[in-house]
């Protein structure tokens, strides 16, 4: 299952032109019919999926990873009209079943724990925590934020233990579209549509890890696209013991568990 793909722009356009987009002019000028135009094959560059699996190797075969990311995030607002949300994210993941992500910025403020039996969610600015039990790995956390709410973290594809399975779903073009420098890091940069989303990815040529994901999806009104950057990498260094446990030093409230809200930006 595609969990929730991050996001891409109109590049992908250049690639994805099809015959009938031409249509009526060569029925006007060959008296053809658009029903025979024929549609471009896929484009599919080996170069393209060989960056894209060495990077979610890259992922997969840490035992700890840190990272930030920073997202854009666009949402309708009462009059209809689209606003776009800024936030920030620090995520820590050890092993299968281990993850932290503190949220700041337009999003609601949050600190996420999860242990691999307790997920605990705590608010900061309320001062106010909910935890339920929920034993399983990073993977089924993930996939039942889905679930029951059609969404997860942004950066979901990245945390799962397979991420080249998870991005190559439903692939219809994958395309190496050159290389770029993002904060200074040379990347490659990747283009690809699967079913309903088309994506970009810009990956470090010597870390092979993401430094940005641009993505658009063809068939959610609600949720038309989505941009996240990531910095601050850290493979394989030790976590401090606990990181994964919701300590209460500031007293707050416990409140029931409810569905999980605080994963998606704020609400006026």
């Amino acid at each position: 299952m595609l969990v929730r793909i991050f996001i891409i722009g109109a590049l992908l356009a250049v690639f994805l032109v099809t015959a009938a987009d031409n249509a009526p002019a060569q029925q006007q000028a060959q008296g053809g019919s658009p029903a025979l135009a024929e549609v471009s094959p896929p484009v599919v560059h080996q170069r393209a999926l060989s960056v894209l699996k060495r990077m979610s190797d890259t992922l997969s075969q840490a035992k700890t990873i840190r990272f930030s990311a920073r997202s854009i995030v666009p949402v309708r607002t009462p009059s209809g009209m689209w606003a776009s949300l800024y936030g920030t994210s620090r995520v820590v993941k050890e092993g299968a079943s281990k993850l932290f992500a503190q949220t700041r910025g337009d999003f609601f403020p949050y600190d996420f724990y999860f242990n691999g039996t307790t997920i605990t969610a705590y608010s900061p600015t309320k001062n106010l925590y909910a935890e339920r039990n929920e034993p399983g790995t990073v993977n089924n956390l993930i996939e039942n934020a889905y679930k029951e709410e059609g969404r997860s973290f942004p950066y979901a594809d990245i945390l799962v233990a397979e991420p080249y399975s998870v991005l190559t779903e439903g692939l219809i073009n994958a395309v190496y579209v050159g290389q770029s420098v993002i904060d200074g890091v040379k990347t490659d940069h990747l283009a690809f549509s699967n079913k309903g989303v088309q994506w970009q990815i810009w990956v470090g040529v010597q870390d092979h890890l993401p430094r940005l994901v641009d993505a658009t999806y063809l068939d959610d009104a609600s949720e038309p696209s989505y941009t996240v950057e990531f910095s601050d990498w850290k493979l394989n260094e030790p976590v401090e013991a606990g990181q994964f446990i919701f300590k209460n030093k500031s007293k707050a409230v416990k409140v029931e568990f409810r569905k999980p809200a605080a994963f998606w930006p704020r609400q006026s």
